[in-house]
């Protein structure tokens, strides 16, 4: 006997080609950000001695520094898990703190981690606003009538 193949449907071809699409979508993704810095060059680094230039040679530039009161210069490097449907969650988060003080020698080096964080709970409170509370319909339609289409005077 012989089997005739069974055609293949332009539907089957576009459920399959859309399945391969969402599939593709769901893909986990790992961003880094910021910069790592190793123990090897942190080791370079000698409280009491080691001035902030070299700081900059050996570690390049902080991601952020306190001007205010004590001076701080912040190293910040994380790793986070991306996907399309359940947004981004954070995997790792390092944090390197350099002290110095007023001759600008390095004082104090602390690693803080993702332990180290304090959580910030957003209001969902709004201010209200001077003026008018104006609905859908005036928003659209509130123009209306408003402008001379006419001759104008010259």
């Amino acid at each position: 006997m012989h089997s005739t193949p069974k055609k293949f449907s332009f539907k089957k071809c576009f459920l399959l080609s859309l399945g391969l699409c969402l599939l593709t979508s769901c893909a986990v993704e790992i961003e880094e950000h910021g910069k790592r810095i190793g123990k090897d060059l942190l080791d370079k680094i000698v409280p009491g001695s080691t001035q902030k230039q070299q700081v900059l040679s050996i570690l390049g530039a902080p991601s952020t520094e306190n001007d205010f009161g004590n001076k701080a210069w912040f190293y910040v490097a994380s790793n986070n898990r991306k996907t399309a449907l359940f947004g981004d969650k954070l995997l790792s988060r390092s944090i390197i703190k350099i002290m110095f003080n007023d001759k600008n020698t390095v004082t104090e080096i602390t690693t803080l981690t993702e332990k180290d964080q304090n959580t910030v709970e957003h209001k969902q409170e709004k201010t209200p606003t001077a003026g008018q509370e104006i609905g859908i319909l005036q928003q659209l339609l509130g123009n209306v009538g408003r402008f001379n289409t006419g001759s104008q005077n010259k």
